[in-house]
């Protein structure tokens, strides 16, 4: 498996007090990765696409040099506005990118309801022909596409979106945190979502219980709900090449209200056992009531100790890893 890090995994205080290493900018991805002896960096395409071409060049080499791939992300939604995608495919072919990881909505916390469950089908349906478009592209340049379930879409309708769409290069980002806004837990995800599999965000959450579910909050890998030694020896083992980012994701804490009725309203059937194991999990592994949920970021605390937050967190999630001692890709 090559792991790599994510820019996703880390805020703009770095940027903000003017540090030497900003990993929300390549150069200062490409850095940690080397420093901690990682095979890949994810990141936008914006940097690339704006800059300076004998610089890139460089930077291309030197990473070639150093045996790191790029993976680029991006946002938006294709059903409403191909450009996003589009473009950060373009970018990919030019630096060659092989993956790229895009969303398919802008819907959080499994927060459907602003759809309904009609409409979010009907959003699904509009999303089919937009993506065999850019497939085409994608194709032409032989670049992996992976949608994220970026807290939006459940494996049953990530896998029926692959399907409709026909492309073998389309496939899953499986964000391992994210199954549980969705309320599935990640090995149930991967279950279903293997065969599409293109990308992974290594990602954990720890778990605050509310009267309406649970509080996300972002923690270093192997300190929350996931399992990750058996999850990860099972990706290594069927998916071996696959690219898998740590990526510690947003500094706001994600409230997932499984616990009510609305949120279910928009997700189609599925076997209760699928449910109660999710929340299950997120049970086992719930903080006291009484410890504080919120991130520096949401407590306002300096960028210094943001800064700090998110390095500590990557370091133990790097030294984790580590000792999985998992099979290179």
């Amino acid at each position: 498996m090559k792991i790599g890090v994510c820019a996703w995994s880390f805020s703009g205080a770095h940027a903000a007090t003017g540090a030497a290493l900003d990993p929300h900018h390549p150069e200062g991805l490409a850095a940690l990765a080397r420093q901690h002896q990682l095979r890949l960096i994810e990141c936008a395409a914006t940097p690339f696409r704006n800059a300076e071409p004998a610089a890139l060049d460089l930077f291309l080499r030197t990473l070639a040099d150093d045996g790191i791939e790029i993976v680029l992300d991006t946002g938006g939604n294709p059903a409403e506005d191909e450009t996003q995608l589009r473009e950060t495919l373009e970018v990919a072919a030019r630096i060659g990118a092989r993956v790229v990881r895009t969303t398919i909505s802008g819907v959080l916390e499994g927060d459907r309801t602003a759809y309904g469950l009609a409409d979010w089908t009907a959003y699904l349906h509009a999303t089919v022909e937009p993506l065999k478009r850019l497939m085409g592209i994608a194709e032409a340049a032989e670049i992996a596409v992976g949608i994220e379930n970026h807290q939006d879409i459940c494996s049953w309708e990530l896998c029926w979106l692959c399907e409709q769409v026909g492309s073998d290069l389309l496939g899953s980002t499986f964000d391992v945190g994210n199954a549980f806004a969705v309320g599935e837990t990640p090995q149930a995800f991967l279950d279903r979502v293997l065969p599409y599999l293109v990308h992974v965000h290594i990602k954990d959450y720890v778990a605050h219980p509310t009267e309406a579910g649970y509080r996300l909050t972002r923690c270093a890998i192997g300190s929350g709900a996931v399992q990750w030694p058996e999850l990860l020896q099972r990706i290594a083992g069927e998916a071996p090449g696959v690219a898998a980012c740590i990526e510690l994701g947003a500094t706001t804490t994600r409230h997932i209200r499984l616990l009510e009725e609305a949120y279910w309203s928009t997700f189609p059937p599925r076997p209760p056992g699928e449910t109660t194991a999710a929340i299950a999990m997120l049970q086992n592994a719930a903080r006291s009531d009484g410890e504080d949920w919120r991130t520096p970021h949401e407590r306002r605390e300096g960028p210094a100790e943001q800064i700090a937050y998110e390095m500590a967190q990557f370091e133990e999630s790097v030294a984790y890893l580590k000792a999985l001692n998992l099979p290179p890709g």
